[in-house]
């Protein structure tokens, strides 16, 4: 009789959670491309009674835990600070919301911070090597090609080709239908999560001339998104994503402050943008040049009532804030009412820094921005690596992070997916740094 027992040996632990690892960076790549491309998921999960995010999500929070019940040691010995804040601002978020007075409305949003907290810690105990933070960069920079490239289209043939929600389809300025892209988000947002892309691709390619990309060919096809996502930008005319765009630039300009041709870049660099302006869409140069003429852009006056109405609101409550998501429900109160540009229906304050304050009180700003500045500080240690890979990848993810933390000066974006996202690859470039040191 034929024995059907195998001298295979089992896997160890280690080549377990590595195998696990592998097969939960599936799910945590299509959450950062569906993440931009929301739009494409939504048409795919129309009949489903399930929408592609939830199945994502599911996916990836069930491969994670499955890694929490392996016996193998952890790849990373690193700080789990960025974690921890994390978390902090979370509970004190939650703390907040249960002194708040608008607890319904609150709920709603404490759902989608988690929703957009969840994948960025998963993504610590997931990637743990650069070749794995190198393809969730891609998927990233590829998501911000396909969305630029709708955008294009959109705006040559004027038409709508995957957006459906009203927040997408209907923002324009001047009578002048604004595209999204790829995401059912409104066209502002849409664009800083393109900016996003761009700037993560554009970070990698201009790294500095002495660290190679590898064997694989991409600094064409990092140019190619870095030049579409540009075009892409201006047919939006998302202001905010556009300074973005030009402090991202900086900081990569400034990486080769070291160099000789230094102050002919930063000359050329200026003469360039001046010279582009003929060549602007003339609703962008309508945009910047309404900035300061009240008469042209009427929004002005709800942009500057946003900022008094919240900078009020963190007086009254300057410990513990007002509550998460409490913001448009003050908003609309009598009290406000005749304020300029104020409108009868709930808005959000758009300037994601006293936002914070406003909602999560002094407390809660100094974890969040807290986050953010551990999150800075860690692209910048991995810059500083002696592997050529994972300098790149600090300096792209730092980049991107700058130029996304500028265009939230001027839109609500404290639980923004892609700002949580590009905040945890920030640090875990940082840890993979700290593993390379002795301990």
């Amino acid at each position: 009789m034929s024995s059907l027992s195998t001298d295979r040996p089992a896997l160890t632990p280690a080549a377990t959670a590595a195998a696990t690892r592998m097969v939960a960076m599936v799910p945590l790549v299509a959450y950062a491309v569906l993440a931009q491309l929301d739009a494409i998921g939504n048409r795919l999960s129309g009949n489903l009674p399930i929408g592609t995010t939830e199945l994502t999500l599911a996916a990836l929070l069930g491969t994670t835990m499955l890694l929490f019940l392996v016996p193998a040691p952890p790849p990373l010995h690193a700080s789990h600070t960025g974690a921890r804040l994390m978390a902090a601002m979370f509970c004190w978020a939650v703390f907040s919301w249960t002194l708040s007075e608008h607890r319904s409305e609150g709920a709603d949003y404490l759902k989608t911070l988690a929703i957009a907290l969840l994948p960025a810690l998963c993504l610590f105990v997931i990637v743990d090597t650069p070749a794995k933070m190198r393809w969730l960069l891609w998927s990233m920079i590829g998501a911000g090609a396909v969305s630029a490239a709708i955008v294009v289209v959109e705006q040559r043939t004027g038409t709508r080709i995957v957006s459906t929600s009203v927040a997408a389809t209907t923002a324009g300025f001047e009578g002048v239908a604004r595209s999204a892209g790829g995401s059912d988000q409104n066209p502002t947002t849409a664009a800083q999560m393109l900016l996003v892309s761009v700037l993560l691709a554009g970070g990698w390619l201009f790294a500095g001339k002495r660290r190679a990309l590898g064997k694989v060919p991409a600094r064409p096809l990092l140019a190619g998104v870095v030049a579409i996502g540009v075009l892409a930008l201006v047919f939006t005319s998302a202001r905010s994503a556009l300074i973005g765009l030009m402090a991202g630039a900086g900081i990569i300009a400034l990486s080769y402050r070291r160099e000789r041709f230094f102050p002919l870049l930063v000359v050329c660099g200026a003469v360039a943008m001046i010279g582009a302006i003929p060549f602007l869409p003339p609703t962008l140069v309508d945009r910047f040049t309404a900035i300061g003429d009240f008469a042209q852009d009427q929004t002005l006056y709800r942009r500057i009532t946003y900022l008094r109405i919240g900078g009020d609101l963190a007086s009254q409550s300057p410990i513990w804030g007002i509550g998460p998501g409490n913001f448009p429900l003050y908003y609309v109160t009598d009290v406000y009412r005749w304020m300029p540009g104020r409108e009868p229906f709930p808005r959000e304050l758009h300037n994601t820094y006293l936002d914070a304050l406003t909602e999560y009180g002094a407390v809660g700003f100094l974890l969040f921005a807290g986050t953010l500045g551990y999150a800075l500080l860690s692209a910048w240690r991995a810059c500083q690596s002696p592997r050529p890979e994972l300098a790149r990848l600090g300096l792209a993810a730092g980049v991107a992070l700058v130029g996304l933390l500028v265009a939230c000066f001027f839109m609500p974006h404290k639980n923004l997916r892609y700002l949580w996202l590009l905040v945890a690859i920030a640090i875990q470039c940082g840890r993979l740094r700290a593993n390379e040191e002795p301990t």
